[in-house]
């Protein structure tokens, strides 16, 4: 297994830097002995990187170098986000050809924090179709690819996100450490403490 991240900056959203949040990944990665590497159109030195040729577009790119990561890949791979810390070991998650996170979000009830690509080969067509849809506009990425894993035929497992893809409410919540701990909004604030707290990390 690899863990893929994505970084290719297109729009400051957060204010907040993330290289120091994708070193602060990285960590978390090689507790487990798993390499990470970060989905770019540029060689960020800090990480690992995969240099893309990418879109403009933020949605297009992140779906589209994903896609260019499952036909790099030689064998599993797990999609998260820079903003995302491995918590618990991930290759305990198994399933058919991908396994998504599911919970009651207001926007898609699918998050793409974390997915499980256990068959890259049987993936690809999935994110060709999600980047052909043409999501251009913020979190269409995230339903464009919902609709293609549905429209896909592949064997789907879908587990709780509360267990394998959850955020904290604030760096004194442990949000009962999931698989993934995910930074999503302006939570990107505090991982850098979350960290520190609760799993003895920096950078």
């Amino acid at each position: 297994m690899i863990i893929a991240s994505f970084f290719a900056p297109r729009e400051d959203r957060w204010g907040v830097d993330y290289i120091p949040l994708l070193r602060l990944l990285d960590a978390s990665c090689r507790r487990y002995g798993i390499d990470h590497v970060c989905i770019s159109d540029r060689d960020l030195k800090a990480v690992d990187t995969l240099v893309c040729k990418l879109p403009e577009n933020l949605m297009l790119a992140l779906l589209d170098g994903q896609r260019q990561c499952l036909e790099w890949a030689q064998g599993p791979v797990l999609f998260v986000g820079a903003d995302c810390l491995i918590a618990k070991d991930p290759r305990t998650v198994k399933g058919g050809d991908l396994t998504i996170t599911i919970g009651s979000f207001a926007d898609c009830e699918m998050n793409t924090g974390a997915i499980w690509c256990h068959n890259p080969a049987r993936c690809v067509p999935i994110w060709r179709a999600a980047v052909d849809s043409k999501p251009t506009e913020w979190g269409e990425d995230q339903t464009a690819l919902y609709e293609a894993v549905k429209a896909s035929g592949a064997d789907v497992s879908r587990v709780r996100a509360e267990d394998h893809n959850w955020a904290p409410a604030n760096e004194d919540d442990p949000a009962g450490i999931p698989t993934v701990v995910h930074f999503r909004g302006n939570r990107k604030r505090f991982m850098a403490q979350w960290a520190r707290r609760w799993m003895d990390l920096a950078c």
